[in-house]
């Protein structure tokens, strides 16, 4: 008969042996102000040799150490693998003609923590483009019209002015839409949308048709009946939002493209949880083999209390418990650990909404192909 201490003591064992394993696959980061080792950048150049696309996607939009840390490894893209075009979840229109971080949301643009990014940008000549829906900036408040105007004009076309109103109220108002146009109005924007895109003008041009295509899921995301919904939200938006980088890089074939979102946007799974509608998930569709994926996540914020962290930390499953140390920063080759050790390629993490995926019970190494910890996090700031 076994006794029942034997089996707890070879369970301990087989942990043991298993995170020996996956902790040569997770390596310590230096400090977030020079945070890549050499050893982290071997590992980035093999898996992003061929690829056009690198994602670094962000936990919060609060979060100034998640940004502090993308722009170390944007730094590292720019320099050392001629990464010159940067994509952001921001104004798809605006960005294609202005390429300029006033056309970002000002969480990026007006930060302390993104200072020091946009002057490496601007000193570096790295192109600012969007792919993001939402038409919110003064940039397509003034122009969305009136460059689509001029584009029909060139075929004699002249754009209906109920159309230039109502599409107005639409950037302007964003989600609260619904409550200043009538039904009636809403079914207009979306009638005169499609017959835009059956213009011989528009249909031969692929920046136009697919600035009409942006539109008109525009007016949907915008005038859906519940769109406090973040899962409403999700299955338009993040389907044109991969559509939009689609273009972007298609576009664009000779150029390298950093692509700065959330990450609950750029997770390349598709589980169940998120039932195929990832902005991640859908752009690797269209485009197989050509992104790497990854996560930057701050371990610690103002909001989050210590016990809580470090109970976290214990538990087995939560993805905190495979680092070494929650005192260090470290990059974790999820890649690489989850074709290793098959029994974690279909694990359940609880990640504490440290990654802020749309669950926080994910298979999480699926998700992403590289996760970064900032041991030490802080909350973005302004100048006064």
């Amino acid at each position: 008969m076994i006794k029942k201490t034997f089996i707890p003591l070879v369970l301990f064992f087989i942990c043991q042996i298993l995170f020996s394993q996956v902790e040569k696959d997770i390596y310590e980061l230096n400090s977030i102000n020079n945070l890549l080792t050499e050893k982290v950048k071997k590992i980035i150049d093999n898996n992003i040799s061929a690829k056009q696309t690198v994602f670094l996607g962000e936990a919060v939009h609060y979060s100034g150490s998640d940004f502090l840390a993308k722009t170390e490894f944007i730094k590292y893209l720019v320099t050392e693998h001629d990464y010159k075009d940067i994509a952001f979840e921001s104004d798809f229109f605006a960005l294609l003609f202005d390429h300029n971080k006033r056309n970002l949301y000002t969480m990026w643009s007006e930060s302390n923590q993104c200072k020091e990014l946009f002057d490496f940008l601007k000193k570096n000549n790295v192109t600012i483009w969007g792919f993001d829906n939402k038409l919110y900036s003064s940039y397509s408040y003034q122009n969305f019209s009136k460059k689509l105007s001029e584009i029909l004009l060139e075929n004699g076309i002249e754009l209906n002015s109920e159309f230039t109103r109502l599409t107005k109220l639409i950037i302007k108002n964003q989600y609260n839409s619904r409550k200043e146009l009538s039904k009636k109005e809403i079914e207009f924007l979306k009638k005169y949308t499609l017959e835009l895109q059956n213009y011989e003008i528009i249909k031969s041009n692929k920046l136009w048709f697919q600035i009409v295509k942006n539109i008109e899921s525009t007016i949907e995301l915008y005038t859906i009946k519940d769109n406090s919904s973040d899962e409403n939200r999700i299955v338009i938006r993040d389907k044109q939002m991969a559509e939009n980088l689609d273009y972007l890089v298609k576009s664009n074939p000779d150029k390298k493209f950093i692509v700065w979102l959330a990450n609950g946007h750029m997770s390349k799974s598709n589980s169940k949880l998120m039932k195929g509608q990832t902005m991640g998930h859908q752009f690797r569709v269209l485009n197989p083999n050509n992104s790497y994926h990854i996560a930057i996540a701050s371990i610690r914020l103002p909001e989050r209390k210590e016990k809580d962290i470090i109970k976290a930390g214990k538990k087995a499953n939560n993805i905190l418990s495979l680092l070494p140390s929650l005192e260090n920063n470290y990059f974790l080759d999820s890649r690489k650990i989850i074709s290793e050790n098959i029994e974690l390629k279909n694990k359940v993490f609880n990640d504490m909404y440290i990654f802020n995926l749309p669950n926080n019970k994910t298979e999480l190494l699926n998700d992403f192909d590289a996760l970064v910890f900032i041991a030490k996090g802080e909350e973005v700031k302004y100048e006064k």
